[in-house]
């Protein structure tokens, strides 16, 4: 009777336990956005925060990154704001970022093109409320040292910001394909983005490299020394919007309608 009891017990707490969702590698590419595009309706509006990196991590004496201001990357003309490794910019919007159809929104680089890309890249993390901040599950497909000056091809990235000249697509459905767990909670809600968190990536293949969603080093340019090192951050644009409230007046009084 014991032994048929525990049993039970054990399949209960096996069926009542939640199976997380995974997303896997499957040569996924991001979309690569002008800014001139259509598609993009606002840009981040406010700096929230920024900390910026050393210009080498290997080399704190050199001091830190020093180019361009925080303000420089908001609106459609943003230009660099350099991270330095390992640093961050937090943005913010007038107008919340949700979990459309595609992509959601897009984040800017100064990218060039020279016998493939030059980029510098970024992890992206998100926020509904400024506290909480969930990173979209980023791939590197690249195993080798790229150098100070080495090109990469995007299609080797995914989900890591400044792998095209242009920008790149962010479509929030990735986070609730992997299961993260702050989107699972409800801490980060995907229909209801009003922060952007993006965070320089340490390419040291040789060294202490940063690693990808599966925990492969992620392969970025290395050492960029300089007041220009690490991420040179322009900013981020809006595709899709959540549920706007709107006030209309009626022989009946006031109703509220709403659209997408």
């Amino acid at each position: 009777m014991f032994k048929k009891t525990a049993i039970a017990l054990v399949l209960c707490l096996l069926l009542a336990t939640p199976v997380l969702a995974q997303i896997s590698d499957t040569g996924q590419v991001n979309n690569e956005y002008a800014r001139g595009d259509g598609a993009l309706i606002a840009w981040a509006s406010t700096v929230v925060g920024a900390v910026r990196g050393p210009q080498d991590y290997q080399q704190p004496e050199l001091g830190l990154s020093a180019y361009g201001n925080e303000s420089d990357v908001l609106g459609s003309a943003g230009t660099p704001f350099s991270l330095g490794d390992g640093g961050s910019i937090t943005v913010g919007f007038d107008t919340e970022i949700a979990n459309g159809v595609g992509d959601d929104f897009v984040v800017f680089e100064n990218g060039f093109a020279w016998n493939g890309v030059y980029m510098e890249l970024g992890f992206v993390e998100v926020s509904s409320n400024g506290m909480d901040f969930a990173r979209l599950p980023a791939f590197c497909r690249q195993d080798s040292v790229v150098g100070p000056w080495g090109t990469s091809a995007p299609e080797l990235f995914y989900n890591l910001a400044g792998n095209f000249v242009g920008g790149t697509g962010i479509d929030l459905q990735d986070l609730v394909t992997a299961g993260d767990p702050l989107v699972l909670s409800g801490a980060v809600d995907v229909d209801h983005i009003l922060f952007v968190r993006v965070v320089d990536v340490v390419g040291d293949l040789a060294g202490n490299a940063t690693q990808d969603y599966f925990g492969r080093a992620v392969a970025d340019p290395y050492p960029t020394t300089g007041e220009a090192s690490g991420m040179d951050f322009t900013g981020v644009a809006v595709i899709n919007t959540g549920v706007v409230a709107i006030e209309e007046t009626t022989w009946g009084g006031v109703k509220s309608l709403f659209r997408q």
